[in-house]
């Protein structure tokens, strides 16, 4: 069988030498190398790791996960078996879907006794409020047409809608898992936890990320960037600043 790259992508080498480890998780529909340039940016002060879900990218020939828990428990498996685990506190960042596979790594982590200093969870609703979220379109078309709207992908690429055809089967296994997500209002972590979103998200709006605060043990922080779904993108170097903040007053 041919081997697999399995699950942590590491762009760059982290500036110091002994630099926090933080894990990335992507978005729905997305690969790992959606985030090289938050790995460049973030690795001025942590050890980057990036994970590459199944069924997408070099992992095309795997089944994707068809349950956002069983995406953290391969992420958390793959994690304490690598050489990146070396016993101290962690950071976990997520944006969308990301952030909601973060949540759940988080709990599994926390259970298996690895601490988790940070959740950093971006454009996201609150755990417990999944279930009252409209399902996501599972025709071609519609599905194209929502990608559009989130204006998450380059024009470039959004006007030739055969390219974007070839990204469809993650897609959609990605949001029919998110769609399937059920979690009680009760559910905490212990991490701290960092709330973020666009000002001017529509579809995730700042009473969707203030909810987080029933998630969580310690109070949250919320920060609101200029921006739609996607803000995340024209603020990378400002989301490492506050992260790195974030991590350093946590110690």
């Amino acid at each position: 069988m041919p081997k697999t790259l399995g699950w942590i992508r590491r762009f760059h080498q982290p500036n110091a030498g002994a630099a926090p480890t933080l894990l990335i998780f992507p978005h729905a529909g997305s690969g790992a190398s959606a985030y090289r340039n938050f790995s460049k940016a973030l690795s001025a002060n942590f050890e980057v790791l990036v994970l590459q879900y199944p069924g997408r990218q070099d992992r095309a020939a795997e089944p994707a996960a068809r349950e956002l828990a069983e995406l953290a428990a391969g992420a958390l498996n793959a994690f304490l078996e690598s050489e990146y685990h070396r016993g101290g506190p962690i950071t976990v960042f997520g944006h969308s879907m990301g952030a909601m596979t973060g949540f759940e790594f988080v709990r599994q982590a926390e259970a298996s006794g690895l601490a988790v200093r940070l959740l950093a969870a971006s454009g996201a609703v609150a755990p417990h409020l999944v279930a009252r979220m409209p399902a996501h379109p599972t025709e071609d078309e519609a599905l194209l047409d929502h990608l559009g709207a989130l204006n998450g992908t380059g024009a470039e690429v959004l006007a030739n809608r055969e390219i974007m055809r070839m990204t469809l089967p993650a897609l959609k296994a990605d949001y029919a898992a998110f769609d399937a997500y059920r979690c009680g209002r009760d559910v905490r972590v212990a991490a701290r936890m960092r709330i973020m979103g666009g000002a001017d998200d529509e579809h995730v709006t700042a009473h969707h990320l203030r909810e987080w605060s029933a998630h969580s043990e310690q109070e949250i922080a919320v920060t609101l960037f200029d921006g739609g779904h996607f803000y995340l993108n024209d603020h990378v170097a400002g989301i490492a600043e506050l992260l790195a903040d974030d991590v350093h007053s946590a110690r």
